[in-house]
Formats: C-alpha cells, structure tokens, sequence
C-alpha cells in the first residue's frame, strides 16, 4: 500500500471512530460509493456524512470529507484537504462549497433528484435545473444525463482526443413553471404584466458567473426562492432580445443575407 493511500486509510478509520464515538453513523456507512456521486442527491450526502454533528446542533457545516470527493468530478486540488499547503483560495473555495451545500440540504423551498434541483420560489412559481459538476455550471432541467452520456461515449471512440468536445447547449439555463412566451407576473415593480417576445422555450438563461461556481448557484438558487429579482432580471434580457430582433428586421426585412447560407 502506498505512503498516501495509508494516510487516508488512517485517517478514515480515525475520523470514523469520533463520528461512532459521538453516537453518529460513520460517514462510510451513510455514503453509497458504488452511486453515481455526482448525482446531486449523493454529493450532498458525502457533505452530510461528515457534517452529522453540525445538522444535529444547527451549526455551520465546517467539515470537508476525507476521501470520497476523489470519486466525483469535482476538480481534483479540492478532493484533500491539506491545512498546510492548501492556497487561501483553496480553503475559501471549499467553505463556498460546504456553504452551498447545508444551504441546499437544509432549505424547505429545494428539493433535487438525479442531477435535477428544483425550487419552490415564494410567490408560487417554480423553477428547476440540472447540477453539471464535471463543468462546473447548471442547465435546463433533465438535459444533463443525455449530454454526459454522449461524452462519455464519444470519449471512447478511436481518436477520440482529436476531435473538439461537445458543448453543452443549455449551459445556463433555468427552467420555469411560465412556460413559453410568459407574461411578467403582476406583483414585479415596473414589469408585471407585462407580455414577452422571442421567449418560445419554458427556460431562460442566467449564466452567473460573477463568483465561484458553489457561490454563484447559491445565488441562482436564493434568487429563484426570492421570485421577485430574478423575474426582473429575465424581463429586462427579454426586453433587450426584442429590442435587438426588431432593429435587425427593420434593416433586412428579408433576413440578414448570411442567414441565406443556411437555408
């Protein structure tokens, strides 16, 4: 056995005799390893697991897993942690992630399945979509397994390393109970009532990418709970794809001659 992997091995057993000293499950017994990890259901788990202390006292989750993250996509500096040489905005990184987590694990409002969250926002509308951990982004809602499937398949093939990466298309994307073409709701200052343009899809896009991953889908999560800012938000990119739409009709009523080309 390896220097490293003693070490780990050490500190599991360390860490599972507190957890069972305490009167809490080991964390190897609440975590399913052969599950698909990065499901949001069980990467929360692995949080919860070492975390059992603080849900019971209603603390601040402070506590990063031993090893398990190693089994997700998660980036790999983050898998250990390493008081001694972690960077600061190592550990800052993984108080966002610890943050976001007990966030999503203890909210009334959040619910999730498969790599599918969704929120019930305040005012009764709600809102859903998919946890892409291997890219660090969330999508449309029930999009996700289809792309990572293909991926994982194109990965296999020939030469694979030659050929560019499939994008994700609906990277960013949230979706929402308005369906298409909605009407701003009546309680939004300014907007409510307000009909929309060049909406077909029951998603918009809300890429928030001011922060760090965990930190911006906490954002993208409070302010689906909120359901106020968000609808503002939408009604103003809304507002200004219209406005964009109609200027280019207007200058060619007949199509922009490079669209011909892909007629």
């Amino acid at each position: 056995m390896k220097h490293n992997e003693k070490k780990i091995k050490t500190n599991e057993q360390k860490n599972a005799a507190w957890f069972l000293k305490q009167g809490y499950l080991s964390p190897e017994e609440m975590i399913d390893h052969d599950d698909n990890l990065d499901h949001i259901e069980s990467f929360i788990q692995i949080f919860a697991a070492y975390n059992q202390h603080n849900i019971a006292s209603g603390a601040a989750w402070d506590t990063w897993p031993d090893w398990e993250l190693c089994l997700t996509t998660m980036d790999a500096d983050l898998h250990f942690e390493d008081p001694k040489r972690d960077p600061p905005e190592t550990i800052a990184l993984r108080q966002h992630w610890l943050a976001a987590m007990q966030f999503i694990h203890d909210h009334e409002a959040v619910s999730y399945e498969g790599y599918t969250i969704t929120i019930q926002g305040k005012h009764g509308h709600t809102f859903a979509f998919d946890f892409c951990l291997e890219i660090e982004a969330w999508g449309a809602p029930g999009t996700y397994a289809d792309y990572k499937a293909r991926i994982e398949a194109n990965a296999k093939k020939p030469k694979a390393w030659m050929w560019r990466r499939e994008s994700y298309v609906f990277e960013g994307h949230i979706g929402h109970s308005l369906g298409p073409w909605w009407v701003c709701p009546e309680y939004v200052p300014k907007y409510g009532g307000m009909n929309t343009n060049y909406t077909p899809d029951s998603s918009f896009c809300f890429s928030g990418d001011e922060g760090t991953f965990p930190l911006n889908l906490l954002c993208a999560i409070q302010l689906c709970i909120d359901d106020l800012h968000i609808w503002e938000i939408q009604y103003k990119e809304a507002e200004g794809t219209a406005a964009y739409y109609d200027e280019i009709l207007k200058e060619y009523p007949s199509g922009r001659p490079e669209d011909h080309h892909y007629l």
